[in-house]
C-alpha cells in the first residue's frame, strides 16, 4: 500500500535544518547564561572573561549545522534538545579555536580580535605595561578556552534527554577532544621537524576531522537515539574522509585565500611553520633552488607578501596545489560513498550538497 510521505519528509534537509537550529549565532547564549549565573558571586571578573569568550565566538556555524542535519535525519524531532546540543558542538568549536589561536600566537580570527587581542587592547587601555597586559591576555585565552569546554559538557549533560544519552553525548565529545588535543600536539610537534617528514593528512584526521565532522554526526545521531554500532562506524568513515578534505581546504585558503575574504593573513601559516601537504609535495617536488627558498620562508616570523607570493608560484608550478585538490576531491568522494551506503539517504544528500560547497570555497 502507498503511503503518503510526511510533511517534514517533503521538506528538503536544508530548510528543516534553518527551521529549526534557528539562528545559529544564539545557539551558546543561553548555555553562556547559565555559565554567568553559576559564577555570579565569583566577581566581575569571570562576568569578563565570559564575556571575551562569546564575543570571540563567529564563523559559518557549520558544525551545528551538521548536527542538526543527523538529528534530523536519525528522526529527531526536540528543537529544545537540537539547540543544545549543536550549541554544545559549536561550544566545542569555539574552545578549541580559542587555544589553536593562542598556540599559534595570533589575535585575529574571523577578522576581529580574538580573545587574547581583546584582552591585551582592554589590559592597556586600562594602563597595563605590554608585559603585563600580554601576560594577562594570554591567560585569558588559555582560560576562556578551557570554560567554552566546561560550559559545552555542562550543557551535554543537562540536555533534556534521558541520563543514557546524556551520558553517551558527553563521552562522544570528550572522546572527540582527546582526538583534537593529539592532532594539535602532532601539528605544534611537526614545526620543529624538517617539513618532509611531517604527516599532514595524519594531523588533520586527528585535529580537525574528529570535532568538525565525526562529533557532530555523531552527536545528532546519539540525540535522535541513533546510537548502533553500524552507524557510528560509518559516521566514524565519512567524518575522517570529510573533515580531511575540510582541513585540506582550509590550508589551502590560508596560502592562497584574499586575506579580506578569509578574516586571516595568507603569512601566518608559513610564518608559523605550518607543515601542510601543500609545503610537503612542493618540497618534494621542487628543484634545489626553490626548495631553499621554501626552507627560509618557512617558520620565519619575517617572511613578507614577496615571500609568500614566492611559495605560491612554487606550490603552483610544482604541481603541489593540483595534487592537493585531487587530494580534496579524492576524501569528499570516499566520505560520500560511506554516506550513501551507512547513512539515512537524505541526510548523505545534504553532505553532497555540502561537499559541492567545500569544493568551491572562499572562506
Amino acid at each position: 500500500m502507498f503511503t503518503a510521505p510526511t510533511t517534514a519528509a517533503l521538506v528538503p534537509l536544508g530548510a528543516r535544518v534553518e527551521r529549526l537550529l534557528g539562528d545559529p549565532s544564539t545557539l551558546t547564549s543561553g548555555v553562556w547564561a547559565e555559565v554567568g549565573a553559576r559564577l555570579g558571586a565569583a566577581g566581575p571578573e569571570a562576568a569578563e572573561l565570559i564575556a571575551a569568550a562569546g564575543a570571540a565566538d563567529g564563523g559559518k556555524h557549520l558544525r551545528p549545522r551538521i548536527v542538526a542535519a543527523s538529528y534530523l535525519a536519525h528522526g529527531g524531532d526536540e528543537p529544545a534538545l537540537l539547540r543544545r546540543v549543536a550549541g554544545a558542538q559549536q561550544l566545542v568549536h569555539l574552545a578549541l579555536c580559542i587555544h589553536d589561536d593562542l598556540i599559534d600566537g595570533d589575535v585575529v580570527r574571523h577578522g576581529r580580535p580574538n580573545v587574547v587581542g581583546r584582552t591585551a587592547t582592554a589590559a592597556r587601555t586600562r594602563g597595563l605595561g605590554g608585559t603585563e597586559a600580554a601576560r594577562l591576555a594570554e591567560a585569558s585565552g588559555l582560560l576562556a578556552g578551557d570554560l567554552a569546554l566546561s560550559a559545552a559538557l555542562m550543557a551535554l549533560v543537562t540536555a533534556p534527554a534521558p541520563d543514557a544519552v546524556r551520558v553517551r553525548l558527553a563521552a562522544a565529545a570528550l572522546a572527540a577532544i582527546e582526538w583534537a588535543i593529539a592532532g594539535e600536539l602532532l601539528d605544534v610537534r611537526g614545526e620543529t621537524l624538517p617539513p618532509e617528514h611531517s604527516t599532514p593528512l595524519r594531523v588533520a584526521a586527528l585535529k580537525t576531522a574528529s570535532y568538525s565532522v565525526t562529533l557532530p554526526l555523531l552527536l545528532g545521531a546519539i540525540a535522535a537515539g541513533a546510537d548502533d554500532e553500524a552507524t557510528a562506524g560509518a559516521i566514524d568513515e565519512v567524518g575522517t574522509a570529510l573533515g580531511i578534505a575540510y582541513q585540506l581546504g582550509d590550508d589551502d585558503l590560508g596560502l592562497f585565500g584574499d586575506p579580506a575574504t578569509t578574516g586571516k593573513s595568507a603569512l601566518s601559516d608559513l610564518r608559523d611553520g605550518k607543515r601542510t601537504e601543500h609545503i610537503r609535495l612542493a618540497l618534494e617536488r621542487a628543484d634545489d633552488a626553490d626548495r631553499a627558498r621554501i626552507a627560509q620562508t618557512l617558520g620565519s616570523p619575517d617572511a613578507t607578501d614577496a615571500d609568500a607570493r614566492r611559495v605560491r608560484e612554487i606550490v603552483t608550478a610544482t604541481g603541489a596545489r593540483a595534487a592537493v585538490h585531487e587530494l580534496i576531491e579524492a576524501h569528499l568522494e570516499r566520505g560520500l560513498d560511506a554516506a550513501r551506503t551507512g547513512l539515512p539517504a537524505e541526510l548523505a544528500d545534504h553532505l553532497d550538497e555540502l561537499a559541492l560547497a567545500l569544493r568551491h570555497r572562499t572562506r
